[in-house]
C-alpha cells in the first residue's frame, strides 16, 4: 500500500511560543579589536629604529591607540614607553605610520624584547582615542603596565 501526503489548502495558523530555555554558561570575552606584537633579541639603535606592524591601519592612527613596551634580556620587566632613565638613556615612540612603528632611542642596545598592542578605536563615539583610554582608566587599567593591559584584554604574556 502507498500513502502520499498533499496539501491543497492554506497553512495552519501559527502555534503559541515555546517556554525560554535555561541560559547558557558566559562565554569568555574577546579581543578582537587587539592585537599584541613581540619582537624578541632586538638591537636597538642610537636614533631610530623601524618596526613592521601589520595591524596598524589608518583607523588604528586616526582612532586607536599602540602601546609600546619594552624589557632587557638581563630583566624580567615591561618598561612603558616613553621611557626615560637617569643615565640620559630615552626610548620612546618615535612615529607611527602605515603598518610600521618608528622607536627612536638615545643609546645602543642589544639583546632588547620590544611589544607593542595595537587597539582599536571602540563603538562610533566622537574620539575613539579618548574611549579606549577612559575605558582602560574606568576599569582601573594603569597603561603603563605590560600585565595589567595584558590582563584586560586576554593578551598572553
Amino acid at each position: 500500500m502507498l500513502l502520499a501526503a498533499c496539501s491543497d489548502g492554506e497553512d495552519g495558523a501559527v502555534g503559541p511560543q515555546g517556554e525560554q530555555g535555561i541560559q547558557g554558561e558566559p562565554g569568555e570575552d574577546g579581543n578582537a579589536n587587539v592585537r599584541s606584537y613581540l619582537f624578541e633579541n632586538q638591537t636597538l639603535v642610537d636614533g631610530n629604529t623601524l618596526f613592521t606592524i601589520p595591524a596598524i591601519t589608518q583607523d588604528i592612527m586616526d582612532y586607536g591607540v599602540v602601546l609600546g613596551y619594552f624589557q632587557t634580556s638581563s630583566e624580567d620587566f615591561w618598561y612603558a614607553l616613553p621611557y626615560r632613565s637617569t643615565q640620559d638613556f630615552h626610548v620612546f615612540i618615535y612615529s607611527i605610520a602605515l603598518q610600521q612603528l618608528t622607536i627612536r632611542s638615545t643609546v645602543a642596545a642589544s639583546d632588547v624584547d620590544f611589544r607593542f598592542v595595537v587597539i582599536e578605536g571602540t563603538d562610533g563615539s566622537a574620539s575613539k582615542v579618548t574611549s579606549v583610554e577612559q575605558e582602560l582608566k574606568q576599569a582601573g587599567v594603569d597603561i603603563s603596565d605590560f600585565y595589567q593591559v595584558a590582563d584586560y584584554y586576554r593578551l598572553t604574556y
